[in-house]
């Protein structure tokens, strides 16, 4: 396959990236040529570089050191592995809904954040998932967490590429925190929520998250934590530039029918923005420490073998939880060093001071749901659109009724029987008399009223859905989220 740079019209094999056709070259060379001759095994400038492609599960993955005929000898002759797939997205019977959103925050941040259960109880209180993460939690006694960890090497590479690596992490589905708030703080604290607390899942159940490096997690539960889940929740997180990563996720259930995407979005959106602005300061912290400590890497001229300890040095692990968090802050301290650019960019932001300068990152900024993704999701792109059409109706509609009953009240309009006559006078004295009639109908005693209430609520109705896609958790509605804290863990 060929292609065409649609900006000067340039076409490159798809293959090789060679260049194989430049438009504004072809007359001049050869007024009968139906194409340019340029394929020669040398390289030129104008050539492109061919990176390994594949779609996998509806993500598109990049092999860039490989050209696409490289990636796919090398994945035939077993020396490199495949994306990894999440099992239940290929099963039949499963729906799958995908979200996006971009964050102005380090993909690194995100994950760790993605696979630390204990914040959920807390930064999540308000939600109805604050509980869920309890599930996922370990308290150190009878229900601790254990971890598998695999190395995948292919057989037959004597290079990088093919090693991956993949943890998983797996507790005792049951209540922890909530357990011992109702059982143990809440018997000597009346401040507590008195509903009546039901086991979110059997005890025979398994909560797992697997992470599969760089940048896939997905998680859900089973009866013993290997079978088919019924609900798993899957993240891809893409770094796309120094500090700033796009949030890939999907919902997987086993049900009979899938609802609208948007509702997901404005569900997952208001749950996002429990948290986001929390990891900021985590976020300017982390990569701070880390370009510090490839300064340290530059000055002690041992590349190859340092492990840049930021997250060692600056994380403090106490919870039985964080088995899983501590083993990712290795992995990242020992590998994230020879992600490309990376170590370059970090440095060249140290040297310019920009973690020492007050941060730029406002709750607006950091939050605006808008830019980072109903921009870039039609799904949510067309909700707005079809509020704001809904919202234009109902205002016109409700201006009409009011105008025809105003005007009903004062003129002394009246209607005739319809005439069967055609003439022009009698057509318009017609539809004067269906436009009366019309009117009195619709503004007629109550009806009037119920449908003016119903304009009135459906503009009300749209411009509130509408809002959701826009920047919404301000300073206020931050602080109101809070207070839920105290209602599921008892103050001292």
């Amino acid at each position: 396959k060929y292609f065409q740079c649609s900006y000067h019209g340039w076409a490159f094999d798809g293959k090789d990236g060679k260049c194989v056709e430049i438009p504004q070259t072809l007359i001049a060379k050869n007024p009968n040529s139906s194409g340019d001759k340029r394929r020669t095994n040398k390289r030129k400038r104008e050539d492109a570089t061919a990176v390994a492609v594949t779609q996998v599960q509806g993500m598109i993955w990049i092999q860039p050191f490989l050209t696409p005929l490289e990636a796919l000898a090398a994945t035939e002759e077993g020396k490199i592995f495949p994306p990894h797939r999440i099992p239940e997205i290929d099963l039949p019977g499963y729906q799958t809904i995908m979200a996006v959103r971009d964050f102005p925050i380090d993909w690194t941040v995100l994950m760790e954040n993605i696979m630390d259960p204990d914040h959920g109880f807390f930064a999540h209180s308000s939600s109805s998932a604050a509980y869920g993460f309890d599930l996922y939690a370990a308290d150190g006694k009878e229900n601790t967490m254990k971890i598998e960890e695999k190395v995948m090497k292919a057989p037959k590479s004597k290079e990088d590429l093919g090693k991956g690596w993949t943890i998983t992490s797996s507790v005792n589905a049951v209540e922890k925190l909530k357990k011992y708030n109702r059982e143990v703080r809440a018997s000597h604290n009346t401040k507590t929520d008195n509903k009546k607390l039901e086991q979110l899942d059997v005890p025979a159940k398994k909560s797992t998250t697997t992470f599969v490096a760089p940048s896939l997690i997905h998680m859900g539960r089973s009866q013993d934590g290997s079978t088919t889940r019924s609900f798993v929740t899957g993240f891809w997180i893409c770094p796309v530039g120094a500090g700033r990563s796009r949030f890939m996720s999907a919902g997987i259930s086993k049900a009979p029918f899938s609802v609208p995407r948007w509702i997901l979005h404005v569900s997952l959106n208001n749950f996002l923005d429990q948290d986001t602005f929390l990891l900021c300061g985590q976020h300017k912290a982390v990569l701070q420490k880390e370009a510090e400590g490839y300064l340290d890497m530059e000055s002690s001229g041992d590349e190859h073998s340092y492990v840049n300890n930021v997250r060692k040095s600056t994380y403090v692990y106490r919870s039985p939880s964080e088995r899983l968090g501590m083993r990712i802050g290795q992995f990242f301290d020992a590998t994230l060093y020879r992600a490309p650019n990376r170590k370059e960019t970090m440095l060249a932001r140290l040297k310019n001071k920009i973690y020492h300068e007050p941060s730029e990152m406002t709750r607006q900024n950091v939050l605006d749901r808008y830019e980072q993704h109903t921009k870039i999701c039609p799904d949510s792109k067309g909700t707005v659109k079809n509020c704001e059409s809904i919202m234009k109706f109902s205002k016109a509609f409700g201006l009409s009724l009011v105008l025809m009953k105003m005007m009903l009240r004062t003129s002394r309009l009246s209607y005739n029987t319809i005439s069967t006559d055609l003439s022009v006078s009698a057509i318009k004295q017609a539809c004067s008399s269906i436009t009366i009639r019309l009117g009195e109908y619709l503004t007629y005693g109550k009806r009037f009223y119920f449908l003016l209430t119903m304009s009135f609520f459906l503009h009300y109705a749209a411009n509130k859905l509408r809002k959701e896609f826009f920047f919404k958790r301000n300073e206020e509605v931050h602080r109101n989220d809070v207070k839920f804290i105290s209602k599921k863990w008892c103050d001292l």
